[in-house]
């Protein structure tokens, strides 16, 4: 599972649907939460997690809900799938993906989409 402690830069309340921006090492993520139960305020830090198979990795930027740029650490291809980890500002994140589409260059970017990512814990540091 990756883990990324962000800062709540926005909450957009939308009926039922609260839309929240976090502020990840100067890159946005947009996280999209049904009902929140949790104390969630602007400023609060929370620890958000994301599924390896819900990442994706790509060599050229694109317009996607969530896009954080870093480097290729590592590239390990099994029978099927491969795992890549990619650097994120000293942060390893980790994306699953058939291995016939796992060749990088050095710089990527990972992306995910909103509805991806969790909310696991308000921290209080």
């Amino acid at each position: 599972m990756n883990r990324l402690r962000a800062v709540v830069k926005q909450i957009i309340p939308l009926k039922r649907l609260n839309l929240i921006k976090f502020d990840f090492n100067s890159h946005e993520i947009n996280v999209l939460i049904l009902e929140m139960n949790i104390s969630l305020d602007v400023g609060k830090k929370a620890e958000l997690i994301v599924k390896p198979t819900a990442v994706s990795v790509l060599n050229e930027y694109c317009g996607f809900e969530n896009v954080l740029r870093g480097k290729v650490k590592s590239v390990k291809k099994g029978d099927i799938l491969a795992s890549v980890k990619v650097d994120v500002c000293g942060v390893e994140i980790e994306s699953v993906l058939l291995k016939e589409k796992a060749d990088f260059k050095e710089d990527v970017f990972v992306v995910f989409k909103a509805n991806d990512i969790a909310v696991s814990k308000v921290l209080d540091d």
